[in-house]
């Protein structure tokens, strides 16, 4: 009995000792994932916007034109906003804001140079919103201009906050006659620039002789379209320093 008591009492200690290093192990466990998560926690948008993109890669539209390429790292500084958000940025925020969608063409080319010149400017973080199913949608029918889809709420609170810096809105006939909507576009690609509320920085589509976004930029395009980036973010970096930095 004395023998079985002393291999009980030491079987009962391994138990014991056992079962709390598993339960240490899985605190750390616990933390070490919740530290993970924390960290990868914003390259959840960069991912989801590089598979957004990639997704056009070597596909056709409807007009059998090829999508540009567009090829992203996991670590690209693109952050998703609802255009709630978005007017809350334009409201009082700081920050860059990147209007677009996946299959605009000129999206598609801009948004390498984008990458490239967040990193010439040391921009960490650039908005997103997607614009394709928030915006009205008009044509011209029966001798008037006819609205087949409203926009959402925030989006008529979007192109009020950038009212200054839109264009008139125009739909055309089938004989190509240009018909006024009474309404302003916020056209993909734009990207804007806000500092504390205010507009320091447009940006509206890639450059104006750039005029089939089904077509690459060349290397003297590039350059320039990089400087013009670098430039607006450049704006937004130098009002992000208070009297303290």
């Amino acid at each position: 009995m004395g023998i079985f008591g002393k291999i009980d009492k030491r079987i009962i200690i391994g138990v014991v000792i056992f079962l709390l290093l598993l339960a240490v192990g899985g605190i750390v466990l616990l933390f070490h994932n919740k530290n993970d998560d924390e960290v990868s926690e914003p390259n959840k948008d960069a991912l989801r916007f590089k598979e957004d993109y990639a997704e056009l890669n070597g596909k056709e539209n409807s007009k059998g034109l090829k999508y540009p390429t567009v090829e992203l790292k996991d670590d690209n500084p693109f952050r998703y906003i609802n255009e709630e958000e978005a007017v809350k940025v334009l409201e009082n925020g700081t920050g860059i804001i990147y209007f677009g969608f996946n299959s605009c063409p000129w999206c598609r080319n801009l948004v390498p140079n984008i990458v490239e010149a967040a990193k010439e400017a040391d921009s960490k973080e650039i908005y997103y919103l997607d614009v394709m199913d928030i915006r009205s949608t008009l044509s011209y029918e029966n001798k008037k201009v006819t609205t087949t889809r409203e926009g959402s709420e925030s989006y008529y609170k979007l192109l009020e906050l950038l009212d200054d810096y839109l264009e008139k809105f125009y739909v055309t006939d089938a004989k190509g006659k240009k018909y006024d909507t009474g309404e302003k576009r916020l056209y993909a690609p734009t990207l804007v620039a806000v500092v504390d509320g205010k507009i320091v920085g447009f940006h509206e589509g890639t450059l104006k002789e750039h005029t089939n976004g089904y077509d690459a930029l060349d290397e003297d395009q590039v350059k320039e379209l990089r400087k013009i980036l670098v430039d607006l973010f450049s704006k937004v970096n130098s009002g992000l320093c208070s009297e303290k930095c």
